[in-house]
């Protein structure tokens, strides 16, 4: 499934799921003139880093620069309710809510990434097992001798998540989780049973959501905690799709749609969706992209923002619109595969129960569904077949196809690329 994914129906339904489409994205703001490199929402106010600026973005959409945050990767940000902290490259910067400065103690030692807990901004030094905890409510003050180290095993650290106010420090094979003693100098101290056997795979690919930490893990499997415990989520296709990856660099992002829990996982090959509520994985894609175009996804102002990899947009969720910004949103889903001990199947019609009658206006009016299908395990795949999902109140219009031919094994796939609803209610397959 490629920007769709599967939904429970309600009882008595003509179907146990439903394969319904995902958010599209309809503009809301542009940021400065670069790619949005992060985000944060600290008391309800949306920040993002857009080129080499951090900027405050009001729910009217106004984007006002607030001062200059160099580089152009990616970047880490906390906030402490008064402060913004931003790092990049191994720098910090904060903004106080008049400017922006790059921290100029001395004793700051870098930043890989960052979090806020109880009043401390905590930061990870760069290629060590080292972790640092500022002065109470001022990231622009450090102590050289306010750190600790992950030490159960030799290893450095590689992220940084807190959660149910304890601080987990993926290693690159270990996890340790801290929290706050409130002991004098250092105030952390490790949690005895906090130690996890299993390191994550990059900096950014931790994120948190339903009351749990989703991450990468070293042995390329995909992660959920449980307690002290990680928990394998991925199957073997998603394993071994990332173990393809050239680069393993991937950033993660969570977010609630439409009821769904998703943890999303980007690498430059792809972008992998996880649903908590099915427990199962579909795929995104932007129009063009081998990933999905997001760099975050956040919510402010009573809506689900997203800021675009690619340019300076930022964007709202929306479940009725069938674009992103002004691409595409193309949706597809391919079947198992069809077989019955090797013996030839012939396959009389195909029907597709859509919401049927949905088209719109311009490029929506005369919405078409596409199907194909490989008998070599998608090796190679057949022409490309049309049927139309109907004009607008064309409620009864059926999707049939027609002399499919016969093989041993088949694979059905369709796609449906104009702006309208895609929910498949139903497949049926007459064959003999």
């Amino acid at each position: 499934m490629v920007n769709c994914y599967l939904e429970q129906a309600p009882p008595d339904a003509k179907t146990l799921v439903a394969n319904v489409p995902s958010f599209g994205i309809k503009a809301f703001a542009t940021a400065g003139t670069g790619a949005l490199r992060g985000g944060l929402v600290v008391n309800g106010q949306l920040y993002v880093v857009s080129g080499a600026a951090l900027f405050a973005v009001s729910s009217s959409g106004t984007a006002t620069n607030l001062g200059t945050i160099p580089n152009f990767d990616r970047v880490y940000m906390a906030g402490d309710g008064t402060n913004v902290f931003v790092a990049t490259g191994g720098d910090g910067y904060v903004y106080n809510g008049s400017t922006v400065a790059a921290i100029t103690d001395s004793d700051f030692p870098g930043a890989k990434c960052a979090a806020f807990l109880d009043g401390y901004i905590l930061i990870v030094e760069p290629d060590s097992g080292r972790f640092y905890a500022s002065a109470l409510y001022d990231p622009t003050d450090w102590d050289a001798l306010s750190f600790a180290t992950a030490e159960a095993a030799p290893d450095d650290l590689v992220s940084m998540v807190i959660d149910h106010r304890e601080v987990f420090l993926f290693g690159k094979d270990s996890t340790e989780v801290w929290y706050n003693a409130g002991s004098s100098g250092f105030p952390f101290a490790r949690s005895p049973s906090g130690f996890m056997e299993i390191g994550c795979l990059s900096t950014h690919g931790p994120a948190k959501i339903d009351n749990t930490i989703f991450f990468p893990a070293n042995d390329f499997t995909v992660r959920r905690i449980d307690g002290y415990t990680p928990i394998r989520i991925s199957t073997h296709a998603v394993e071994q799709a990332i173990e393809s990856y050239a680069d393993k660099t991937c950033y993660g992002m969570t977010f609630v749609e439409g009821g769904h829990t998703l943890y999303a996982l980007t690498f430059a090959e792809g972008t992998w969706v996880y649903d908590v509520n099915t427990q199962r994985w579909h795929e995104r894609q932007s129009y063009g992209y081998d990933n999905w175009r997001p760099v975050f996804a956040l919510r402010a102002y009573e809506k689900l923002f997203v800021g675009d990899s690619q340019s300076n947009k930022i964007g709202e969720m929306d479940f009725e619109t069938f674009a992103e910004w002004d691409q595409p949103l193309v949706a597809s889903c391919t079947a198992p595969s069809i077989s019955n001990e090797n013996k030839v199947i012939k396959h009389g019609s195909l029907e597709l129960v859509f919401e049927t009658g949905v088209g719109t206006s311009g490029q929506g009016a005369d919405p078409q569904v596409i199907i194909d299908w490989s008998d070599n395990g998608g090796r190679s795949w057949s022409n490309q077949y049309t049927r139309a999902l109907g004009a607008t109140g064309q409620f009864n219009k059926r999707v049939v196809f027609r002399r499919l031919g016969a093989a041993r094994d088949r694979v059905y796939r369709y796609s449906i690329s104009d702006p309208v609803r895609r929910t498949l209610i139903q497949a049926t397959l007459n064959a003999a």
